[in-house]
């Protein structure tokens, strides 16, 4: 991944910021981005006092200034991008029927869906053949779950745009595929949370992944070596969905 510029939404913890890690290692020069400016900033320092070459821009990613302001930062800073990977997002725990459609239905979607198109936008008018679009879905979006009404819907509707973004943007020499993660240690499936402990009986690996799991494979779709994979959907759970 050298010489290789990377944008990566909702980096300041878990799948972000283990694809952050990965990326850095592998070389490329990244522009993370979070709404904690102060975690932000140490992650940066921390990356930089290791030779990386990594640039925090604090931002929402449920507010288009922000995300504008994320690529020209990364423009301004780089001179270009070769690669966006959509991460933020936010998951609501509620049944269905008790669900605030403007806090848990619209919020979600606003954020986990939305973004990613905005962002996909601005992404396709700046790259160059060679370049890459790797969308952080869940296997949440292959199935129904309870609970989950607003969070399986967005990440259903993430798989479908990836679709449609491959076909139109592959005679572009864009690549646009999805990351498809189970239960993945995080912020949002803390190791000792509830939900994330009832998953493991259900994982034939017989354990949560790590977000460095994640971003080798977002580094994998990223290279040369993936180089005719498009349109994609890679399920990393563990065996889960087997």
């Amino acid at each position: 991944m050298q010489n290789k510029v990377a944008i990566v939404t909702g980096a300041t913890a878990g799948i972000g910021l283990g694809v952050v890690e990965v990326y850095a290692e592998e070389g490329a020069k990244v522009v993370f981005c979070g709404r904690r400016e102060d975690l932000g900033n140490s992650i940066q320092e921390d990356l930089r006092a290791k030779g990386y070459d990594v640039t925090f821009v604090k931002a929402d990613m449920a507010k288009d200034e922000d995300i504008k302001n994320l690529f020209d930062t990364a423009v301004a800073t780089y001179g270009k991008v070769d690669i966006l990977v959509n991460n933020a997002g936010i998951m609501r725990m509620l049944p269905m029927v008790d669900m605030d459609v403007e806090k848990d239905w619209d919020s979600v979607i606003h954020l986990n869906l939305r973004s990613y198109f905005v962002a996909s936008q601005h992404a396709a008018r700046l790259m160059g053949a060679g370049s890459s679009i790797i969308n952080i879905a869940s296997i949440g979006g292959l199935s129904g779950a309870p609970m989950l009404a607003s969070y399986g819907a967005s990440k259903a509707a993430v798989i479908s745009l990836t679709r449609t973004c491959a076909r139109e943007l592959a005679p572009k020499g864009i690549q646009t595929n999805a990351i498809l993660p189970g239960t993945i240690f995080s912020e949002m499936m803390p190791r000792d949370g509830e939900f994330t402990a009832s998953t493991i009986p259900m994982i034939p690996m017989g354990r949560g992944g790590e977000p460095r799991e994640i971003g080798t494979v977002a580094a994998f779709l990223a290279s040369e070596e993936a180089s005719y994979i498009c349109g994609a959907s890679i399920v990393v759970d563990g065996g889960m969905t087997a």
